[in-house]
């Protein structure tokens, strides 16, 4: 078996050299843009794991197909603007929306989306809660 040393002070192809490629900066791509219909998503997934919810993303302007009673959605309009909905039957829904930044590009901003949508969800088992007391007969 042969024995392969690295060669750290030159480990590229013979016919390149350090200067062709100008300053390395490391780390330069440690942070991604991530995408706030993705960033909704994931923020959702860890706050229904808090509160014992699971979210599912629905389209924007799809609220008439047929849903499951009890079942949490999600959707992001052209706006950015996420609404959740909590569905009573398999076409009425309780409705929250959530105001956001438009575009969320430093970690304040996702701290600021995270708790608007905690603060939503919370609001919306708040509607929830109401809307089943209003409707229990009395006695």
């Amino acid at each position: 078996m042969k024995n392969i040393k690295p060669d750290f002070e030159d480990s590229l192809r013979p016919e390149y050299k350090r200067s062709d490629f100008g300053e390395l900066v490391q780390g330069k791509f440690a942070t991604a843009q991530v995408d706030l219909l993705e960033l909704t998503g994931l923020l959702l997934t860890c706050i229904g794991e808090d509160e014992g919810i699971k979210f599912r993303f629905q389209s924007h302007g799809h609220d008439l197909a047929d849903h499951l009673q009890g079942s949490w959605t999600y959707e992001v309009d052209n706006h950015n603007q996420v609404i959740l909905r909590y569905w009573q039957s398999s076409q009425i829904s309780l409705a929250e929306n959530v105001s956001n930044p438009v575009a969320v590009t430093n970690a304040e901003e996702r701290k600021e989306l995270q708790a608007a949508l905690a603060n939503a969800v919370k609001n919306l088992k708040a509607k929830i809660s109401q809307s089943t007391n209003t409707e229990l007969p009395n006695g």
